[in-house]
């Protein structure tokens, strides 16, 4: 989350599981809000290039390298979490996992939020809910099959 009045730049990931086009996704379910998914990824730091940031972020959250990443477009998010308004813009990209093991990790723990209600898992591709967040990547199709 970034300060209030200030605009987060994010890079999030779109990666399928092949064998059923399910999508990995952070679930949180906190006292905070209701349930929702989100796409995996974070801020992109100074100087650094989003897809960078997207390399560096699945390192940090889930010790899983990604490749072939392609550029989707960008979406701008205004939202409400945890009592402050939130403006992100978010690059989104889909991208593979190298090691392919890492299709079969049911679920994973956020490494570097170990105090979050959040894990990471595979959401089902014909999902509605919870909400999908950033809001608008599921209408723009980039999340489908």
């Amino acid at each position: 989350m970034s300060e209030a009045g200030q605009i987060a730049v994010k890079a999030m990931g779109v990666i399928r599981r092949p064998r059923d086009g399910a999508l990995l996704v952070c679930e949180y379910d906190g006292p905070d809000s209701e349930p929702f998914h989100r796409l995996l990824g974070g801020h992109v730091e100074f100087g650094e290039h989003a897809e960078e940031a997207l390399r560096r972020e699945f390192l940090e959250e889930i010790d899983q390298e990604i490749d072939r990443l392609e550029f989707l477009g960008v979406i701008e998010s205004f939202f409400r979490w945890r009592g402050s308004d939130g403006h992100e813009v978010v690059f989104v990209y889909s991208a593979e996992f190298v090691n392919p093991l890492a299709y079969g990790v049911e679920e994973h723990e956020i490494l570097d939020e170990p105090d979050e209600d959040s894990r990471v898992i595979w959401r089902d591709p014909a999902a509605d809910s919870p909400p999908l967040y950033p809001d608008g990547v599921a209408s723009r199709g980039w999340v489908s099959r």
